[in-house]
């Protein structure tokens, strides 16, 4: 689906590439809070999360001149986030290393996800057990997709992956989530079934 603002995103870019000011803080302003919650999901430190945002606005400004109008800014800018947090949390471990030590297990709320919209304490404590069992790559994957609406590409461009591997992680991440909630539901029904006997 197309994003109603991508002119005016694009043009709030040129303007900022031009040298005003005000473009940036125009930029700031609508990408703060999806950043920050972004940010959040990542490492959980809150003043490193908004030190980094702002890095990350004030290496745009630096280098505008320099820069091109991405396809889309908010990819751009998550990924942007990405690599910033993991070079501050982890200096010279490679990449790999650095993304294992994420913190994705409280990533997503029931409420996040279409796959369960009840609020059954219950039925909430499984899901969340059901996501700290997919790999934190996976996690991320469904979390971009699903929280963020980020298409394959962006995913791709935000995790340096391909888009077809963004596409086969957030499959995999439903494919797993229904199975291992299919066996709470029958662990369930095999208790129901079990005490009113």
């Amino acid at each position: 689906m197309a994003n109603p603002l991508g002119n005016d995103i694009q043009d709030l870019w040129r303007s900022m590439q031009d040298g005003e000011a005000e473009a940036l803080a125009g930029l700031f302003k609508i990408y703060f809070a999806m950043l920050f919650d972004y940010g959040m999901k990542l490492c959980g430190n809150e003043e490193l999360v908004k030190d980094s945002i702002q890095e990350i606005f004030v290496t745009l400004w630096n280098r505008r001149s320099r820069l091109s109008v991405p396809r889309s800014v908010k990819g751009y800018l998550l990924a942007a986030l990405r690599r910033q947090l993991l070079s501050t949390l982890h200096h010279n471990r490679r990449q790999t290393e650095a993304l294992s030590q994420l913190e994705w297990n409280d990533a997503f709320s029931p409420e996040d996800l279409l796959i369960v919209r009840e609020t059954e304490a219950a039925r909430r404590r499984a899901l969340q057990a059901a996501l700290a069992e997919i790999p934190a790559r996976i996690r991320e994957a469904l979390y971009l997709k699903t929280y963020q609406n980020l298409s394959y590409q962006e995913i791709a461009s935000t995790m340096q992956v391909s888009p077809q591997v963004a596409r086969n992680y957030v499959c995999e991440a439903f494919q797993r989530l229904r199975q291992i909630l299919k066996k709470f539901q029958d662990f369930c029904i095999f208790s129901i079934t079990f005490f009113n006997f």
